[in-house]
């Protein structure tokens, strides 16, 4: 780690079955957007108490520091798509988006009233979609140029989504029913062009965990006992869910992505950097002078 997040802040001036209901809708082509377009390096460190923010880039697992920000308090949820940002409170409905490239974010608009209480906002490569668990209402929209763009509207996503993920062009989901019981349903679907369509789900008869995503696989934390198991997936057009087991590894309390790589990361400042690619998962190693205290931590795809 060339410059640590630490030094730099101290220099700063300051949704399938499945989530639709109905019938599933055949898988579509790859996204033209993730084709033609340069995948992202960049991710974003964020404390939502003070508004702290710091910037970088995150390669085949080797993070380079690129600036400090100075952003507003109070952000809950943040979403990267291939080029883009956006920041969301969920108490106010405040928001903002900017471009997001090469590690370095330039806000283009802030938002006042956007909806109160979403419990998820995830990002593809050109769509975000935000979801309430609660309600099972849901928006799309595109993602880029460093601009959101409502496209849709739903109200019939299910209820009770726990945890998702996207990747380039594709949204996996997972609910757990009941406060013992496994991840017992697995939704997928396309999310490109502001719309997301729902393609399939998998069964589980097991706890699955948390989930993130690079730009064409899907990553799942599951916590058993002292440990978190590691499960893998591709995750592209939309289809070709398959979980399987990689092996274990201590708790980590939040997990960052870029296309290729992943950011893992406990409260106390200790980090590690994986990479993510075409399905396969492999170790790169740990970070030094991590800063505490990150609420968010989130790069694009």
């Amino acid at each position: 780690m060339k410059k640590s997040l630490v030094a730099a802040l101290a220099t700063a001036t300051s949704a399938t079955a499945v989530l639709l209901a109905g019938p599933a809708t055949p898988a579509t082509a790859a996204s033209a957007f993730c084709d033609r377009t340069t995948p992202s390096t960049s991710i974003l460190f964020y404390k939502t108490g003070s508004g702290e923010a710091g910037t970088g880039t995150l390669s085949a697992g080797r993070w380079q520091y690129e600036g400090a920000l100075d952003l507003p308090a109070g952000y809950t949820h943040a979403a990267a798509s291939r080029d883009s940002l956006l920041l969301y409170d969920k108490n106010t409905g405040d928001a903002e988006v900017g471009t997001f490239r090469d590690g370095q974010y330039n806000r283009t608009r802030t938002f006042e009233d956007f909806s109160t209480g979403w419990t998820f906002i995830e990002a593809s490569g050109d769509s975000v979609i935000f979801y309430n668990g609660n309600s099972g209402h849901g928006v799309t929209g595109t993602l880029k140029n460093g601009a959101f763009r409502h496209v849709r509207a739903y109200d019939n996503f299910s209820t009770g989504w726990g945890t998702m993920a996207a990747s380039c062009d594709t949204l996996v989901a997972a609910a757990r029913h009941g406060s013992s019981a496994p991840w017992s349903n697995v939704g997928f679907g396309t999310l490109k062009n502001g719309v997301y369509r729902d393609t399939g789900s998998i069964p589980k008869d097991d706890y699955l965990g948390q989930l993130t995503a690079t730009q064409d696989s899907v990553l799942s934390l599951a916590k058993t006992g002292g440990q978190l198991e590691f499960r893998v997936s591709d995750a592209t057009d939309g289809s070709g869910i398959d979980f399987r087991k990689i092996g274990t590894s201590g708790i980590w309390d939040k997990v960052g992505r870029t296309s290729d790589s992943l950011f893992f990361y406990k409260n106390d400042g200790t980090a590690w950097t994986s990479t993510l690619v075409n399905g396969d998962y492999a170790n790169v190693g740990p970070l030094p002078d991590v800063s505490s205290g990150w609420s968010l931590i989130e790069g694009g795809v």
